[in-house]
């Protein structure tokens, strides 16, 4: 068994010690330190070379020769050197160490055949416990390639004993070329997060690259629910006002989603994945990963204006307890004041991140006289049932804004505007002009052999509402979409 593990290592170390001629009249003044140091030089150099196999260039290939034949001479002035000495004579004594320890068989006619290699007796003299503490420090030199972090045991004993006159898989020139290399035709990748957003808008079939919605103006109710319109109590010949409402115009623009890659010929032909097939997905998630971002945080310039972006005219925030402690990130009464200053409550979800989740994990509402609390988050008990937020679904998503970089969260400076909203996503508008579509084009760098994709969509999205809404007989404003902001009232 040990012959075996003796011939691995031999084969990963082979390379390195290959003896040359002295071609290099320098070398015969370097030290035997300099020697050591320019040879692993020389190893790190023409690893590099070997690496890259039949692509060499021609005056690669030229430097590859030439460092080769450095390095053979090399060795053979640093096998001149009191140290180089010292590798041969270890070596020898190897040799014959090996030889004895693979030749302990003993039979016993009595109690069967032993085939229990002698160094195992020797543990003093080799220094290993066992096979295992053994076939570690071989794959642990595999791993680095680099005699230099050798365990010195195997150095001893095995290591400083390597010839080159054996075939190995670990040596490419060692005809390890004819071990074959697997490949799996399946590309590991992240799934990105899924739109779980557009879904909930209001759609707008775009028939036209703009579309005009009209829409009453209708959100201050002190006056008249219907943007105008009145009506009176009066006698029967009495003549009533003439009232009218008002209107105003919602534009969608199909503003276009574009991407582009390009692949070469050979590798289209060559490759066992589908190279279309991964461009095609790629660009597809992308682009919608784009279009979930703005959807939130879109400033409406050539784009979608998003429910949360600071351009709505109808965003609404909700501060913070005044003496809130900078420790407290949200509190029950933080949400309860959002919740109330939610136009259409029955159609809102919760948007937060993930790193929210502890916080709105523990969030309870203290009854004043000790009555007990009452839980205002309730997480999913699986299935298509979602965690819940005073009984509204909560969407943890990655487009929303959460603890800065390189902090912990643990006080409110820590985080982002607009960290958690809650929003009803009806009262955004969201027109398609088609559908995505995927191009291919032979033509656009014909000359340089290879084949462009091209993804294009056109899409926009904007609240409909230009300002908040005031209720009849006074009292606080309410909108579709209200955050909670950092600074205390």
């Amino acid at each position: 068994m040990f012959r075996f593990w003796y011939a691995a290592v031999m084969g990963c170390l082979g390379a390195v010690f290959n003896d040359t001629a002295a071609k290099n009249g320098d070398l015969a003044k370097f030290t035997a330190n300099q020697l050591t140091d320019e040879r692993n030089r020389l190893i790190s150099v023409t690893d590099q070379y070997e690496a890259k196999g039949d692509k060499l260039t021609a005056e690669e290939l030229t430097s590859y020769r030439n460092d080769i034949e450095r390095l053979e001479a090399v060795v053979n002035c640093l096998n001149t050197t009191a140290v180089g000495l010292a590798e041969r004579r270890n070596a020898a004594l190897s040799t014959a160490a090996v030889s004895n320890a693979v030749g302990g068989l003993v039979v016993n006619l009595a109690g069967g055949v032993s085939t229990r290699p002698a160094w195992e007796k020797d543990k003093d003299k080799y220094g290993f416990t066992d096979q295992r503490d053994y076939l570690n420090a071989v794959v642990n030199l595999y791993r680095t390639r680099n005699p230099d972090d050798a365990d010195p045991r195997l150095k001893r004993v095995v290591m400083d004993a390597v010839g080159s006159d054996e075939f190995s898989k670990a040596n490419w020139e060692a005809q390890g070329i004819m071990v074959p290399r697997g490949f799996i035709n399946t590309v590991m990748q992240l799934e990105p997060e899924a739109d779980r957003i557009s879904g909930l808008m209001t759609r707008i079939s775009m028939s036209a690259p703009v579309v005009d919605i009209p829409c009453r103006v209708d959100k201050d109710h002190r006056t008249s629910v219907t943007g105008g319109f009145n009506v009176y109590r009066g006698k029967e010949t009495s003549i009533p006002t003439m009232t009218k409402n008002a209107m105003e115009l919602v534009s969608l623009k199909a503003h276009e989603i574009n991407g582009a890659a390009a692949v070469t010929n050979q590798l289209m032909a060559d490759s066992p994945i589908s190279i279309a097939s991964l461009i095609d997905q790629g660009l597809r998630q992308e682009a919608r990963s784009f279009r979930m971002d703005e959807l939130l945080n879109g400033n409406g310039v050539g784009r979608p204006l998003g429910m949360l972006n600071s351009n709505n005219a109808a965003l609404l925030s909700v501060k913070r307890e005044s003496g809130q402690a900078t420790s407290s990130i949200v509190s029950g009464l933080n949400v309860l004041k959002m919740r109330k200053r939610v136009w259409g409550y029955e159609n809102a979800v919760w948007l937060a991140p993930l790193d929210l989740y502890d916080v709105l994990f523990t969030l309870v509402i203290e009854s004043p006289n000790n009555a007990g609390i009452t839980k205002l988050f309730y997480p999913s008990t699986g299935g298509e049932l979602p965690d819940t937020l005073l009984g509204r679904p909560v969407i943890w998503t990655e487009y929303m804004p959460g603890i800065t970089t390189g902090q912990d969260g643990n006080l409110i400076s820590e985080w982002n505007d607009n960290f958690l909203a809650c929003v009803n996503p009806t009262q955004m508008l969201f027109g398609e002009r088609g559908s995505a579509t995927m191009t291919r084009s032979i033509h656009v760098r014909f000359l340089e052999r290879e084949e462009v994709f091209l993804f294009t969509s056109f899409d926009d999205a904007r609240p409909w509402w230009k300002s908040t809404f005031q209720p009849k007989n006074g009292g606080l404003t309410l909108s579709p979409f209200v955050v909670l902001d950092k600074t205390t009232a």
